[in-house]
């Protein structure tokens, strides 16, 4: 049986208050919970940005055609450097296979800060290697403009000349830190808003303390357990 990396939903309404641990400094309103994976916006947005709609040619994706809600605000994986807050590295990375060979000409995640001291990460296409990424077809250095919490600007990783991809491969969309510039990113991943089901994914947790466990500089493929971030990839 394949490891779940978060809980459900429904499990989560029932251990919020129990579990949550504030992270974030002053009034910034974004708890994480007790092994900092999943990260809460406990504000609603004080505004809300339309985000512009994809057209029809998208490979993978779970993106809303609501442009007030393309993506849930309010809860999503965490993203962080080994050099960040959280004091840790977190990595998350979704699976998606194209039906034909085509080129990948845009990539899209609902990242953003929760803290803005870097907001540089990296966005990625990666191979697979056995069931959890492997080397990195393409990487995007990409910057999150909004605080966590806000809703719905996509940070995208953009290829006029496109990514040359094989129908019925496996790849992985990665949202990454860059350890090359200091690794200090700490932001969240947030969810999608039209699939409410477990899917899977894969989670890289390095750390120089104990927080890894027996995973410590791995990719560990399972189930969300949550709903999956939301994500786009795009192409011709």
């Amino acid at each position: 049986m394949k490891k779940k990396l978060g809980c459900s939903l429904l499990c989560l309404a029932l251990v919020t208050l129990a579990s949550m641990a504030a992270v974030a400094a002053d009034d910034t309103g974004i708890t994480l919970n007790r092994d900092g994976r999943l990260a809460i916006a406990t504000k609603a947005p004080s505004t809300v940005t339309p985000a512009q709609v994809n057209p029809p040619a998208t490979i993978s994706g779970n993106l809303s055609d609501f442009p007030f809600g393309i993506f849930f605000c309010c809860f999503g994986n965490t993203i962080a450097g080994i050099n960040s807050a959280l004091g840790f590295e977190v990595w998350v990375a979704i699976p998606f296979t194209p039906t034909a060979n085509v080129k990948v000409h845009k990539i899209e995640a609902s990242v953003g800060w929760i803290e803005n001291t870097d907001t540089n990460f990296l966005l990625s296409v990666y191979n697979d290697a056995n069931g959890v990424p492997g080397t990195a077809v393409k990487k995007f250095k990409a910057v999150a403009a909004n605080e966590y919490g806000a809703c719905c600007t996509l940070v995208t990783g953009s290829s006029s000349a496109g990514i040359s991809v094989t129908g019925g491969k496996q790849y992985w969309l990665v949202v990454s830190t860059d350890d090359k510039n200091h690794g200090a990113f700490f932001g969240a991943w947030a969810f999608n808003s039209t699939d409410m089901r477990s899917h899977a994914i894969a989670s890289w947790c390095n750390s120089t303390g104990t927080q890894c466990g027996a995973n410590n500089g791995k990719w560990v493929a399972g189930q969300s357990g949550d709903p999956l971030p939301a994500y786009g990839v795009v192409g011709k």
